[in-house]
This record gives C-alpha cells, structure tokens and sequence, in this order.
C-alpha cells in the first residue's frame, strides 16, 4: 500500500514538473527580453521543473536500487545503509532547491491576490502559503538529523568502515543521474514549448484593432 502511494504521488509529481516547464518554456525567451521580476518567476519555475524531475527520478533509482544491490549478494545492513543515506541526500537537494524557490512564489501569488482580489488567485495564495508553511516547518524539523546522518557517512572518522566509502559513491552517483534526469527533461520540454509558442504575437493577436 505504501509503494502504491509513493508511486501515485511520483505520477502526480511528474505531471506537475511537466506543466511546470512547458508553462515556463511557453515564456522563457520573451523573459529574456522583459526582464525584471517576470524573467526571475520564469528561472523560479524551471529550477523547481528541475528539482521535481529530479525527486522522481530519485525515487525511481532508490526503489530499483536494493534489487540490484541484492543480486549482487550485498548483506541487508549494507543496502539498509544506502537507501538511508540517498533518501537523505535526495532530501537534503529538494530543501535547498524548492524552499528557496517557494518562497519566491508564494510571496509573488500574495502580490497577484492583493493587486486582482479574485477567487482564482486567492485560491493560489490559499493553496501557496499552506504549501510554504508545511514545507518549510518539515524541513526546519527534519533537515538537522538528515544532515547529521548524511555528515556521520561522509565523515565518520575512525569509526567509519572502508566497505562504507562504495555505499557513499551509489548514493551520490544516484543523485547525480537523477539530477542530470531531471535537467535534461525539464529543458527538453521547456524548448520544446519555447518553441511552438510566441508570447508577443499572441498578445498582437488579442489586441483590439481600431477603425
């Protein structure tokens, strides 16, 4: 039941990455143009497009992972030790990456709600700023002990066991390949959108013609 859920919310998270970078590709070159605050919400977005690819193909790796390492006769401590160590490091990469970033957003949905007062956009800032506070809480409780954890097996002095120096490398490697993942998705959608979509010839279409 547990995998089942973390499998839907893998899929909900995917499609959610997904609109994010072809919403954000559909701007990414008049931004570059505008400037300002519209070009930094474009950048927000495809780092968190980024960052949401790469907690699913985290995931992914560090469901599939233990197979392998049991094929290859590792012992369940070992492999109990790498799937704790890449959850942490996983972690660790989505705070530093979405926190951040969600702030950005969430204050800019609070401007959008005071300067229209729509339901959509109250909606917004509703759903942003429980979001922010429940995202932001839960890493203030659970990013010192994932760093400690993380610390204590990278630098575990005299203690630490030199069979523990390969669990170290699978887990940083399997966040890099999630990372590389991500990037490469993200900005393929992105250009994608980028380049079936025109902003400024949009905006001539809608333009009121006057006789």
């Amino acid at each position: 039941m547990a995998v089942l859920l973390l499998v839907l919310a893998l899929a909900l998270n995917f499609m959610i990455s997904w609109a994010n970078a072809s919403y954000v590709g559909r701007y990414w070159s008049e931004s570059k143009e505008v400037g300002g605050s519209f070009r930094v919400y474009i950048v927000v977005g495809y780092i968190m497009a980024i960052a949401g690819f790469t907690m699913v193909y985290s995931y992914i790796l560090l469901l599939v992972s233990p197979a392998f390492l049991q094929m290859a006769k590792v012992d369940q401590d070992t492999v109990l030790m790498f799937e704790q160590l890449s959850s942490d490091l996983i972690y660790i990469f989505c705070v530093v990456t979405m926190i951040p970033t969600g702030f950005y957003i969430w204050i800019r949905s609070l401007k959008n709600f005071w300067e229209q007062k729509t339901l959509s956009s109250g909606l917004t800032a509703g759903w942003n700023s429980f979001a922010q506070i429940h995202n932001t809480v839960s890493a203030a409780r659970n990013t010192p002990s994932a760093l400690g954890r993380i610390g204590k097996s990278l630098f575990g002095g005299k203690s630490k066991k030199k069979g523990n120096t390969i669990i170290v490398l699978c887990a940083i490697f399997v966040l890099i390949l999630a990372i590389f993942g991500g990037y490469f998705t993200a900005s393929a959608i992105m250009k994608k959108a980028d380049r079936e979509y025109d902003m400024f010839a949009d905006l001539q279409k809608k333009k009121p013609e006057y006789f």
